[in-house]
């Protein structure tokens, strides 16, 4: 009888150590888990901040305001905004202003300078607008008026309108194929301004 219950105590005793070596294996399984769930989590976390910096970067465009403008200066803008949403942040016309020489829903882009004509001053587009032109001879089809696009072979007063209306609405090209969206521009008018062109 007295093996017997020697025999009991220790069946307990390894019972109790086998349920507490379980449950010491379980909470460390569970905490290793609870770790890697963390570093999952602020490894999202700092790919969304890397994500939202770019963002940021992406969705801003600097322009410059000069003329006859309440507040004429350097402007930071979301991507997207019209030239009704810089006049607004520049603080609006002067008295003196040629309100009608400008096309308040023009669409704005980065590095862009406006002019703001007082009376009796000529026309925005018959302004000189600096960065139409590049250094080597070509001309920016981004920055350039209707007036200077008309200097590109093949591009007529209808066309160079066309051509700065489409890009008022969709914004910059990026590449010359991308003329070929404007109205009037085929392919062998590409060829001709393949080399006459810049876009930065």
């Amino acid at each position: 009888m007295k093996k017997i219950a020697e025999m009991k105590q220790i069946i307990f005793l390894i019972t109790i150590v086998l349920l507490v070596s379980l449950v010491l294996f379980l909470h460390f399984r569970n905490d290793k888990n609870d770790v890697a769930l963390n570093l999952s989590s602020y490894e999202g976390n700092f790919e969304t901040m890397d994500l939202t910096e770019d963002s940021v970067v992406s969705d801003k465009l600097v322009v410059d305001v000069k003329g006859a403008v309440k507040r004429p200066g350097v402007y930071e803008l979301e991507q997207g905004k019209r030239m009704h949403d810089l006049i607004t942040m520049a603080g609006g016309y002067l008295d003196e202003a040629e309100e009608l020489k400008l096309n308040l829903a023009q669409l704005l882009h980065d590095e862009m300078m406006i002019y703001v004509p007082f009376k009796g001053e000529e026309p925005l587009e018959h302004m000189p607008i600096e960065g139409s032109e590049s250094t080597n001879g070509t001309i920016n089809i981004n920055r350039a008026e209707a007036t200077t696009l008309e200097q590109l072979p093949g591009i007529g007063p209808a066309k160079a309108q066309a051509i700065v209306a489409y890009r008022e609405e969709n914004g910059p090209f990026k590449t010359v194929e991308d003329l070929l969206q404007v109205s009037g521009i085929g392919p062998k008018s590409i060829e001709k301004l393949r080399e006459q062109v810049a876009f930065h």
